[in-house]
């Protein structure tokens, strides 16, 4: 798991290999939403890459992350069956190696909100 850092502030933790959460940082779409997201009213991200930093996620961080993934809203209810193929990986196997999953560290305002 790689932290996402803005401005030296961790900012969200990102559940993938670390090419996966580096090509995340590439995404015109993410980064759009970097930029669009605020938190107290202030945009996550001024839009400068060098603000942009990805490093190792603390065991802290990792505990949050899984505390989070353990609540009723991430996960699903009933497991669905995956085909193996001949080497016996699963397709979910395979898809799990593609997942990103992300975690936002601060409250981000709601878009209502003024």
């Amino acid at each position: 798991m790689f932290t996402l850092e803005i401005d030296g502030t961790p900012v969200a933790i990102i559940r993938s290999n670390e090419e996966r959460a580096r090509e995340l940082l590439e995404v015109e779409g993410f980064k759009d939403d970097l930029r669009t997201m605020k938190s107290d009213g202030r945009p996550l991200w001024s839009g400068k890459a060098e603000a942009l930093k990805l490093r190792p996620a603390t065991e802290d961080e990792v505990e949050s992350f899984e505390d989070a993934m353990d609540e009723d809203e991430f996960e699903d209810d009933a497991p669905e069956a995956a085909a193996t193929d001949s080497q016996g990986q699963t397709d979910d196997d395979e898809d799990e190696e593609d997942d990103v999953d992300i975690l936002f560290l601060v409250d981000i305002d709601d878009e209502d909100e003024a």
